[in-house]
């Protein structure tokens, strides 16, 4: 006879274990601080449709959450709200302080990009403070801006004080940016990401950490792709762009490539670990090119991207996945970023089953327990876990 007890302290253990078990950190946190981050949010009123749940403030509040607050050389920030104009919600400071700023956005308005990274800008340069590696901009928006030529003229000033500028960009459209656009994103050295749902949010939170927040920074495993996102690269004649991917076994995966300029691509997907190319594609006469691929177990895979006709241009890439698993922002003692909060960052041995991330309340009758070893395994215990939407 189980105590009642002990019953429902478990229950409460393996929720939280299920929880968190599949949220893989997509990315570390791996600055020593000393850096300045400006959080640009777009309150236009077509946030309201596209993002009602407000999960770009709940990312938004998770990016402050991680940065470093103690030591020596602590990072700072501070948050942007912009619509038809812009105004700073939290003067540069104390990322500790930042959470309750990000409360005061709402949904109505235009959009005026271009006001908001100006605004970011000049908080971030004043005292006329140095700039160059140290700071960087992510902004979350749904929309173009009202003013290309501003906002390129604002990109164009944040490449040469040396700020790196990051987009997300939910498009449930998928209508097009500008290329003057894109192209000035990247040239800052920033990522540009488009998603069809708020829910990718906090997958690109991860993928721009990934990428680094500053110039300073540097991933150590290049550019790293994350199921439902896709991300606008560059490539030239004389230099391949090339992405990384951690496959589980049995996943399922759809690399897609497209042409956005009018270069011809080749795309090449490789398994680095074992040293062997899978597949390569070129681009059809629609300018697009996939690749399929099923891993029969754990592979660290690298999509490469090189053009066939010595023509430089922009394409995007995007991936798919058969499996829901979240890749969460991780601080740099390996704990999950959650909402504001820390909780330890659960890593499960390969061929565990994954389960449903946490984006709504669901009965989950496959449970897991822990073995002798810590790990997890499955078992049928039923678990009542309630997680929201909007809980990173």
């Amino acid at each position: 006879m189980f105590n009642t007890k002990v019953l429902v302290t478990l229950g409460l253990l393996l929720a939280t274990i299920v929880t968190a078990q599949d949220q893989t950190c997509g990315a570390t946190v791996s600055s020593n601080g000393g850096r300045k981050i400006a959080i640009v949010v777009d309150s236009s009123g077509s946030m309201s449709s596209t993002d009602p749940q407000d999960l770009r403030i709940t990312a938004g509040k998770s990016l402050a959450a991680s940065l470093v607050t103690t030591g020596g050389s602590p990072d700072q920030v501070t948050v942007v709200d912009f619509d038809s104009s812009a105004a700073i919600i939290y003067p540069l400071g104390s990322p500790s302080g930042a959470g309750p700023s990000f409360d005061t956005i709402d949904s109505s308005g235009g959009t005026s990009i271009y006001s908001g990274i100006k605004l970011a800008l000049d908080e971030l340069t004043k005292g006329n403070a140095p700039t160059a590696g140290v700071a960087g901009i992510v902004v979350l928006t749904d929309g173009e801006d009202s003013s290309v030529t501003l906002l390129v003229a604002e990109l164009v000033r944040a490449k040469g004080l040396g700020v790196r500028v990051s987009f997300g960009f939910l498009s449930p459209d998928s209508s097009p940016s500008s290329p003057s656009v894109l192209s000035a994103i990247l040239d800052t050295g920033g990522v540009f990401s488009t998603f069809q749902d708020s829910e990718a949010l906090k997958t690109f939170i991860s993928s721009v950490v990934s990428h680094g927040l500053t110039s300073s920074e540097s991933s150590a495993s290049g550019s790293v792709l994350l199921p439902g996102l896709t991300i606008v690269g560059n490539v030239s004649s004389t230099a391949a762009a090339s992405y990384t991917y951690s496959a589980i076994a049995g996943e399922a995966l759809n690399f897609t490539v497209k042409a956005l300029s009018s270069q011809s691509l080749s795309v090449k997907l490789a398994d680095k670990g074992a040293s062997k190319d899978i597949d390569t594609q070129s681009t059809d006469a629609t300018g697009s090119a996939g690749i399929l691929f099923t891993a029969a177990g754990a592979a660290n895979l690298e999509l490469s991207v090189s053009t066939t006709n010595a023509t430089s241009g922009l394409f995007s890439v995007s991936l798919s996945s058969s499996v829901n698993r979240t890749f969460n922002l991780c601080t740099q003692d390996n704990t999950t970023v959650t909402n504001g909060t820390t909780t330890p960052n659960i890593t499960i041995p390969t061929g565990t089953t994954g389960l449903p991330s946490p984006t709504s309340t669901f009965i989950q009758t496959a449970g897991a327990v822990i073995t002798a070893k810590g790990y997890l395994a499955r078992a049928a215990i039923p678990l009542l876990i309630l997680a929201g939407a909007a809980v990173l």
